[in-house]
């Protein structure tokens, strides 16, 4: 799983400026270790997790600060302190991260398949599945993959397995399905991808095309989660998160206030009783802007803006944010806006904008 689509001192300014968004303090390594193997441990706990091989499973944290979970295939999962800051605190997004690699388990040992396969299909007829239902003698069936140096469309499913194998496991042991989207949004947001073009030269797939996966694959696993957790606030994961994009972002110069005025459209599901907000801040180059003005200073000193989004919980909805030219501290060259679409602690979406102050 190792990518490295933007330079590391790019992704660990993004990662600060997110923190800075949500509000959190950066996470110490050991309370990630903790909050992963207790992930870890949530998903070994169900009759269909019972079914993966027998070992010694446990999640160590890396101090690798490159983007990375891998496992060794004999029970140690590895998670990069780079990833760990890409997940934060969000523990239905450590569950996604480590059931992927729990999916990949169940690919290597084929002796486990038969019984993950009967076990699969008695819980989902226990849900009230069919095992006439649409497409469900394949959703209910381990597709193996092989992939290698010159087969990297083997590689590609492998990884797409891995996935939906994770979530079949996540969505028992009490994590919706669309924690595995937040996963895929993240590491979109945070590292870029590559063209669908250029695909066919990559081992894993795009992110992109990975959430589409997921999103296609997700009835067996949400009848899944209904039926074990019918009450989402119960469960180890909470409610589903909140799901959300910045489509596009135009920008105005009002040059007889010397004001840039943003104008954003949005999406948005699962935010039900969530403060949602737009937010934007400013780069020049790979440096914060700091703001001259204090109504538009974050407690860190830089320039920020937030636009309160009441009752947008479901759908789409456009929203406005100004940034007036005096409140610029300093001297800039190249400025960027980065624009946060954010619901509670959840910064959900991240856009970026090439800008220049009104003169």
């Amino acid at each position: 799983m190792r990518v490295r689509f933007r330079e590391a001192p790019a992704l660990y300014m993004l990662l600060g400026l997110v923190t800075c968004a949500r509000g959190l303090p950066p996470q110490e390594a050991a309370s990630d270790e903790q909050l992963a193997n207790k992930a870890l441990k949530t998903l070994l706990a169900t009759p269909l997790a019972k079914t993966l091989p027998n070992l010694p499973w446990q999640v160590n944290i890396s101090s690798d600060r490159h983007v990375n979970a891998y496992s060794n295939g004999r029970g140690e999962i590895a998670i990069t302190r780079g990833l760990s800051w890409v997940i934060g605190d969000r523990f239905g997004v450590w569950a996604a991260a480590i059931a992927h690699e729990l999916g990949h388990a169940v690919l290597l040992y084929p002796a486990n398949q038969p019984g993950f396969e009967a076990q699969l299909s008695r819980d989902y007829q226990a849900a009230g599945g069919s095992l006439n239902d649409s497409g469900a003698g394949e959703a209910l069936r381990v597709n193996r993959s092989f992939g290698g140096p010159l087969n990297l469309g083997g590689q590609r499913r492998t990884e797409y397995e891995a996935d939906r194998l994770g979530v079949l496991l996540m969505a028992e042991a009490g994590f919706h399905p669309d924690f595995a989207v937040a996963l895929d949004r993240s590491m979109r947001s945070l590292l870029g991808d590559q063209s669908r073009y250029s695909e066919f030269l990559l081992s894993h797939p795009l992110w992109l095309e990975r959430e589409e996966e997921t999103m296609r694959q997700q009835r067996v696993a949400l009848t899944l989660f209904k039926h074990f957790w019918p009450d989402p606030g119960r469960s180890p994961g909470g409610v589903a998160p909140p799901i959300g994009a910045i489509q596009s972002v135009t920008v105005i110069t009002d040059s007889k206030d010397r004001t840039l005025v943003f104008n954003a459209t949005l999406n948005i599901r699962n935010a039900q009783h969530r403060t949602v907000r737009l937010a934007a801040t400013l780069l020049d180059g790979r440096r914060t802007v700091h703001a001259a003005l204090p109504a538009y200073r974050a407690p860190n000193g830089t320039l920020a803006v937030n636009a309160m989004l009441p009752g947008f919980e479901q759908g789409h909805t456009e929203a406005e944010l100004k940034i007036p030219a005096a409140a610029v501290e300093g001297e800039v060259r190249s400025l960027k806006a980065v624009l946060f679409l954010v619901a509670d602690n959840w910064t959900i979406s991240l856009y970026f904008k090439p800008v220049e102050l009104p003169p």
